[in-house]
């Protein structure tokens, strides 16, 4: 019975502990400036900018975890040598809809957290039958609702 109760302990810990890592990436991201994902945005927090420059009615919604900013090939022995990027994953809503999404690099699994080579992986938004690929992080300011 006790080495059940320690096993359970040992699983747990051995599974919680990623969620942990990957929520101090989170907390890392939402810690930086906009400027530091994009020189041409003000020196203000990244969840306030965010939040103030978006569309009326849109916001944004914050991953959990941290991802693979979708780079890795599903075959260990290919990725087992790369260093693979890791970023914050920010779904763009619209009343409950998605609308967009952004992923945001904040490091990588072997350098860990880089703040100097933060700024946007990728983004995209929905702007009618169309998709909107943005190339730096300020283009969300000029985002047009329909």
């Amino acid at each position: 019975m006790q080495q059940l109760a320690l096993l359970s302990i040992g699983i747990f810990l051995l599974v919680s502990t990623p969620c942990l890592a990957d929520d101090d990436y989170v907390a890392f991201a939402k810690s930086l400036l906009a400027r530091d994902f994009d020189t041409s945005l003000p020196a203000q927090p990244i969840e306030q900018w965010m939040t103030s420059s978006l569309p009326q009615g849109m916001t944004p919604k914050w991953g959990d975890t941290i991802t693979d900013c979708g780079e890795q090939t599903g075959d260990p022995a290919i990725d087992k040598d790369r260093d693979i990027p890791l970023c914050v994953e920010i779904e763009l809503k619209q009343k409950e809809k998605t609308a967009g999404y952004l992923m945001l690099f904040v490091g990588t699994q072997k350098q860990g957290k880089l703040k100097e080579q933060a700024g946007l992986y990728f983004g995209n938004f929905q702007q009618g039958n169309k998709t909107v690929w943005l190339k730096k992080l300020g283009e969300l300011s000029k985002m047009k609702l329909n």
